[in-house]
């Protein structure tokens, strides 16, 4: 029947119909097909037809009757919307709803209906017995993605001072959403710097994030600004606590522009998207700890400073909204600083060098009622380990003992670590044996073997090898039972030296522990052959790994591999290349991108090589992976692009762009890190040209460019006088 429908009739979409129907298994066809289009042919309808019958017939319940109606129902649709005769289109839709039909409408035609409603909204051009209708549509099509409708909506409901409408809508719109914030994507953004804050948003899992999207953004702001004409700070915070979706600088920005007419309203919603940055930040510890750490790398510590200013104000004052402590919660101050955020922010401090901002967090935290625990003492003392300063060491360990606090396994570790770096390894050992006598069921217990462990490294750092090994035999029958990064310490002293009778004792003695080596362990074993000049290296450490019980895969040779390329000289590139042909000829070991990108990356890392021995190895490793079939995937690029633009040589750029290159032949999706990996690693270079080019080949494929990528167009394009 559906044949003769197609020779019949001029146009039938049944292209529409057939992949919606299996929308709930299957993905969005990649360039679906616009409600205006040029009608196909009749031969052409019939061939569509008959691939996509294996569809329609497999999928249950869709009657004949309901494919007709829905195709009539699209060919009405698109004529009405041609005429931008929205009524018709309501109509329509509610007839597709109504027959329950409306799931099988593609992303592009609810598009469609969504902009006929936004120009009605944005218009005022809107009667109050449609009101209902109108609303009910939007809150359906943003659930389907569409969402500048119900942003207009809110955005008239607002400026009729209706923020309770706003709220209800907001309500009802995550309500369709049925709790799944996450639609399917074929990449996930990377995370955005907001400018003025220097704020990421939270470092949560891939399956908690969604890329950005202008759309979803602007309802978030919608009901931040309705609470925000309710004065409900704290109503609007749990509204972002409850959802993935985060401000964007860019998204901030056009919604503000709608209310020009009251700048002071502007103003208000400003200040509350930065407060609730700031405290949905502190909110999640590890993302507050993840991204001061990041700033505490920048060339300036200006986004550090301003970041730290932000959340001391939002602790003080009478707007404040942030507590200094989980135990000083508060119906106002319902999110608090942990212990955790203070010492990130003492110890990023401390590595910039800002003295006086470590010293003003002393301050503010005795401002706020807040005494300085273990934690931030073991943050201070492992600062000063860092900057090598001994005596202000001893000087915080005096002043947080005499203030009563009792020391933990860390602490006491940050101080002989120190110590052993400032070379009074005897002090060191002295505090060593207090810790030994501390109470065994004390804060002192926890970490035992990390303080164990460091007295080792500082023995052996300074060659007192025969108290290092005592005390590895005392660990080894009294414990703290040894770990591998106990011997492995032992294996980079004696690989150092080339004792390989004391190195085969300690895989021994590791054995008797029940311990098998890693990674590490067989390669610090392999390079320590390579520098005695034994040819049969490798050989020699798969022997000692299987006589121990270890049987090599991909993934340890991989590994061991990549530690190769990492010691940067042709001696370990030669085993790491006699290592690949092994794998290469064994059908069991047969090395993946994983294998191939390891070697490539490392002839770039650094300038060890000279260019012309670089680019053979490159070829040599580029033809073995053709020959075997074996593709780089969106990661080995990513990790290649971004060691060949840090290396200086011009061959570094050519082959960035090589890869690059490839990966657009190959027509792998470019996403933001992507091109903001390409981009940073121009800047660097000054290759203004070039990144002016990749940044239109950016825009040209659609992408957006948000946040740091942004960031980094505007500077390229300001240096190089664009």
């Amino acid at each position: 029947m559906l044949l003769r429908a197609a020779a019949r009739q001029k146009v039938i979409l049944l292209d529409f119909l057939a992949p919606s129907l299996l929308s709930r298994s299957v993905q969005t066809r990649a360039n679906p097909i616009s409600l205006q289009h040029n009608d196909p042919s009749p031969s052409e309808l019939v061939d569509t037809v008959k691939k996509e019958l294996p569809l329609i017939h497999a999928t249950r319940g869709v009657s004949d009757a309901q494919v007709n109606l829905f195709n009539k129902s699209l060919v009405q649709l698109r004529h009405a919307s041609t005429k931008q005769d929205t009524p018709a289109v309501i109509k329509l839709w509610r007839q597709l709803e109504e027959n329950r039909l409306l799931h099988f409408l593609q992303q592009s035609q609810v598009a469609v209906v969504a902009n006929l409603l936004a120009d009605s909204f944005t218009s005022g051009n809107l009667r109050s017995s449609d009101e209902a209708l109108f609303e009910d549509v939007a809150l359906k099509a943003a659930a389907s993605r569409s969402t500048n409708a119900l942003n207009e909506l809110m955005v008239l409901r607002l400026k009729q001072n209706n923020p309770a409408a706003v709220i209800e809508l907001y309500r009802r719109f995550m309500e369709l959403l049925g709790g799944k914030e996450v639609w399917d994507e074929g990449h996930i953004e990377a995370e955005d710097t907001v400018r003025g804050t220097g704020l990421v948003s939270d470092d949560r899992s891939k399956s908690r994030r969604i890329p950005h999207d202008p759309g979803r953004v602007a309802l978030l702001l919608a009901v931040t600004a309705a609470h925000a004409q309710r004065d409900a700070f704290q109503d609007a915070l749990q509204t972002c606590l409850q959802t993935v979706v985060r401000f964007h600088h860019q998204s901030t920005k056009a919604f503000l522009a709608k209310f020009e007419h009251d700048p002071a309203f502007q103003d208000k919603v400003q200040v509350w998207v930065k407060r609730l940055h700031i405290a949905r930040m502190v909110y999640r510890p590890p993302s507050l700890s993840k991204q001061i750490s990041n700033l505490s790398s920048a060339p300036s510590s200006k986004l550090l400073e301003e970041l730290y200013q932000a959340v001391i104000n939002g602790l003080s004052g009478p707007d404040a909204y942030l507590a200094p402590e989980p135990s000083k919660i508060t119906a106002t101050k319902s999110v608090a600083l942990t212990e955790a955020g203070w010492t990130s922010f003492l110890a990023a401090f401390l590595k910039c060098g800002r003295r006086d901002l470590a010293s003003k967090l002393w301050t503010d935290m005795s401002e706020v009622g807040i005494r300085p625990g273990v934690s931030l003492w073991t943050a201070l003392l492992d600062s000063y380990d860092s900057m090598r300063a001994v005596e202000d060491a001893a000087a915080a360990w005096n002043m947080m003992v005499a203030q009563g606090i009792q020391p933990e396994g860390l602490t006491y570790r940050a101080l002989i670590s120190t110590l052993f770096n400032g070379r009074k390894a005897d002090e060191a050992m002295k505090v060593f044996q207090a810790f030994q006598k501390a109470p065994p069921n004390g804060t002192a217990s926890q970490h035992t073997l990390s303080v164990y462990n460091t007295v080792i490294n500082g023995l052996l750092s300074i060659n007192r090898e025969d108290e290092a090994q005592a005390l590895l035999k005392q660990m080894e029958a009294h414990g703290p039972s040894p770990d591998l990064v106990s011997y492995n310490t032992f294996m980079a002293y004696y690989g150092r030296r080339g004792n390989f009778k004391a190195l085969a004792s300690l895989v021994s003695r590791m054995a008797a522990q029940k311990l098998e080596g890693d990674v590490f362990s067989f390669s610090t074993i392999l390079s320590a052959l390579l520098k005695a000049g034994r040819d049969d290296a490798p050989e020699i450490m798969f022997d000692i790994m299987r006589k121990h019980g270890i049987e090599p895969n991909v993934a340890t040779y991989s590994a061991i591999i990549d530690h190769q390329m990492r010691e940067r000289n042709e001696r370990n590139l030669e085993a790491a290349m006699r290592m690949l042909q092994t794998m290469e000829q064994d059908p069991d070991l047969q090395p993946n991108e994983i294998t191939y990108t390891s070697i490539l990356a490392g002839l770039y890392r650094g300038e060890w090589l000279a260019p012309e021995k670089a680019e053979e190895w490159r070829k040599e490793i580029v033809g073995r992976m053709r020959q075997r079939g074996v593709e780089f995937t969106l990661t080995t690029y990513h990790i290649l692009i971004k060691a060949c633009l840090e290396y200086s040589q011009p061959e570094g750029l050519v082959n960035a762009l090589a890869y690059y290159r490839r990966m657009r032949q190959r027509k792998i999706p470019l996403i933001h890190t992507t091109w903001y990996i390409l981009l940073l690693g121009l800047l660097r270079r000054g290759e203004w040209a070039v990144a002016e080019e990749i940044i239109n080949d950016m825009y040209s494929s659609g992408h957006q460019p948000t946040g740091a990528t942004l960031d980094l167009v505007r500077k390229i394009r300001q240096r190089g006088g664009q």
